[in-house]
């Protein structure tokens, strides 16, 4: 029951916000029930090291899942980024949990991340693009800096969203042109829990004080942290 009253909740918050009130209702009365479009799940992955946020420890990886309607003819569709909290980010054989990152000594990715994916494929058969990222670089190291990791997840945010661009503008690995055209970046929703909702309020901060390059229509920080309280 929980699952399914914060799945509303979360649905009717971005329909709500990016779509308009009367519509939100008009289209959806329930927000949990799947949409009428079929939806494909697909990632891309560009290695555990390929982003250095500012003023960080150590680089991080560049890894997300991607749930979008299977036809894309009806695109360019709106875009959702979502952005877990700060959990542990490798584990071993015996069910041990550590910070650390990348994983090593025959540890394995905690993919957290894919806790989305429930909530991803509804918002996806109604019409969404929906993004979610994988944060164990910031989380293994977060606690070595000042604001605990803000600024490094509004970043990550960003350069998720300029790959998103470049599909969307001239296609790229491991895409090709497949959503090139097929993404609004006009109209972008964002939601993070814990120290990722914290971290989506520094990302809309963040966009705008580089002009505002994408659209951030809704922003939903759920559960979120406050240490700098931006």
């Amino acid at each position: 029951m929980k699952t399914d009253n914060y799945l509303r909740r979360f649905s009717l918050a971005f329909l709500f916000l990016i779509v308009g009130p009367l519509a939100a209702f008009a289209q959806v009365p329930d927000p949990g029930t799947p949409g009428p479009l079929a939806v494909t799940r697909e990632e891309y992955n560009f290695g555990d090291t390929a982003f250095q946020p500012s003023d960080f420890p150590g680089p991080v990886e560049l890894l997300a899942s991607i749930h979008h309607p299977t036809n894309l003819s009806g695109g360019p569709f709106p875009v959702i980024v979502l952005l877990h909290g700060r959990h542990a980010t490798c584990f071993n054989g015996n069910g041990a949990a550590f910070l650390q990152w990348p994983c090593s000594d025959g540890r394995t990715p905690i993919p957290s991340y894919k806790g989305y994916d429930y909530v991803s494929e509804v918002l996806a058969s109604n019409g969404y693009v929906v993004v979610s990222v994988s944060a164990n670089g910031v989380n293994a190291v977060d606690n070595a800096v000042f604001d605990l990791g803000a600024l490094a997840r509004a970043e990550l945010m960003q350069k998720h969203l300029d790959i998103l661009n470049t599909f969307n503008t001239t296609g790229g690995a491991p895409f090709g042109t497949k959503f090139v055209g097929k993404l609004d970046l006009t109209r972008v929703g964002t939601m993070g829990h814990s120290r990722g909702g914290e971290g989506v309020v520094r990302h809309y901060n963040l966009n705008n004080s580089l002009g505002s390059p994408y659209g951030i229509k809704a922003v939903f920080p759920l559960a979120p942290v406050d240490f700098t309280r931006p």
